[in-house]
């Protein structure tokens, strides 16, 4: 009994240890995309070097002999399955994501520093009890998608619900949660968070009182139930939304991969997406239109807008959206889950809700509903988090077979999950 004891403290500390891993291994992925973010702010014309920041990468993913087909995708899989990811998937996807961003790529950090976490998670794999070792790589990308995020019970419930698997015991629901705190606290204590401190937003602004106002129903109709159903009913109509271009996304994004790989060795597809984005952003200065440039990156800046109700375009989230299937058609190296918040506040921006439309498109995209859901209540508040749920159901009806991850699919043939957008 006292062997056993002992034995799962060692574990216990263990999972501690992989938070802070992985929690200053965030950081230091927060500073190198920053810091290429804002030499790429400083300096324009590095977004005609995107094609070359790509193959610089590939470079690097063959001098470190890292497969260069390792993506969020296959990392996702290969932790479902049992498989190791290589510890030297670290330093090559903190690189090749600030050089992504350098170029003027549209990619973001939670979805690099999963990779990042699953390849960290090896030699701590090899120290725990055989019988824990499974819950080493889920509990490392718990922590890296919490603190990235700064959303540590999301991260917890994303490491299960991406994975499609229910807690064996309550150690392996133990397991995320001591490495999601551990990791949590140490980029809090850095500084590093995805969005400045907003508290309670307000999920539709001043937009609810003025429609009433032109139905001639006046604004105190909205105090009462009816005005509760209607805020329910545009949530849900900014989820159908949501799904709706989801859908579009991920099928593009498969179409475009599969399209771009018959073209044979990775440095043609990212010679093609890189020229791309290249020439979008290059004809932008030509035409006089240098805001372009702020949809590049991870879009963190986008969805600040879309929260303070500022006047973006109504065409911000299809520009965004654009930017990232060709960066990540390309196969540039980075995470997509910060450009599709970004894609999503932009479109639930239209109609003053972008919380509802970050969240919905997320979980349109991912297929982690429950993920979103705490993440909104986490990132946006109480309020606004119950008030994207009605988005949230109604976006993962409308994309069924849509997902940026394979794990995430039901098969509905008894085969394997399809890979519409891996």
């Amino acid at each position: 009994m006292k062997t056993t004891a002992i034995a799962l403290l060692r574990d216990t500390a263990l999972f501690a240890a992989l938070g802070l891993v992985v929690g200053a291994l965030t950081v230091a992925l927060s500073a190198a995309v920053d810091g290429a973010a804002a030499a790429f702010a400083a300096w324009p014309l590095l977004g005609w070097l995107l094609p070359v920041a790509g193959l610089a990468t590939y470079g690097l993913y063959r001098a470190l002999r890292v497969d260069f087909t390792w993506s969020t995708a296959r990392v996702v899989e290969a932790v479902r399955d049992g498989e190791a990811v290589p510890l030297r998937l670290v330093p090559a996807i903190v690189i090749g994501t600030a050089l992504t961003v350098l170029g003027g790529g549209s990619v973001g950090k939670e979805a690099a520093a999963l990779q990042m976490a699953a390849g960290a998670s090896g030699p701590f794999r090899r120290w725990l009890r055989p019988e824990h070792q499974g819950w080493a790589a889920p509990a490392a990308m718990a922590a890296a998608l919490g603190a990235m995020l700064s959303a540590p019970a999301a991260g917890v419930v994303f490491s299960f619900e991406v994975l499609r698997r229910r807690p064996s015991s309550g150690g392996a629901c133990a397991a995320p949660v001591i490495a999601a705190v551990a990791a949590w606290t140490v980029t809090e204590a850095a500084g590093v968070r995805f969005l400045p401190p907003l508290g309670e937003t307000a999920p539709f602004g001043e937009l609810w009182p003025e429609i009433a106002t032109y139905l001639s129903l006046g604004p105190e109709v909205f105090d009462g139930m009816l005005g509760a159903g209607a805020l329910v009913l545009l949530s849900a109509l900014v989820g159908v939304a949501a799904g709706i271009v989801a859908l579009v996304f991920c099928r593009a994004l498969g179409a475009m991969r599969r399209g771009l790989a018959r073209l044979g060795a990775p440095v043609f597809a990212l010679a093609v997406g890189g020229a791309a984005v290249s020439l979008v952003l290059g004809y932008a200065d030509v035409l006089g239109y240098g805001d372009v440039r702020a949809f590049c990156g991870t879009g963190t800046g986008l969805v600040v807008a879309a929260l303070a109700d500022a006047a973006l375009p109504w065409w911000a989230f299809a520009l965004k959206a654009l930017l990232t299937l060709c960066t990540f058609a390309g196969g540039f190296k980075g995470g997509e889950i910060m450009p599709v918040l970004a894609i999503g506040a932009c479109l639930g921006s239209t109609v003053g809700a972008g919380a509802v439309g970050a969240a919905a498109f997320f979980a349109a995209c991912t297929k982690c509903p429950l993920t979103a859901a705490i993440m909104a209540v986490e990132l946006f508040g109480i309020a606004p988090g119950v008030l994207c749920l009605p988005a949230i159901a109604a976006a993962c009806l409308c994309s069924p077979r849509a997902s940026l991850y394979p794990t995430t699919l039901v098969p509905s043939d008894g085969s394997p999950a399809e890979r519409n957008a891996a």
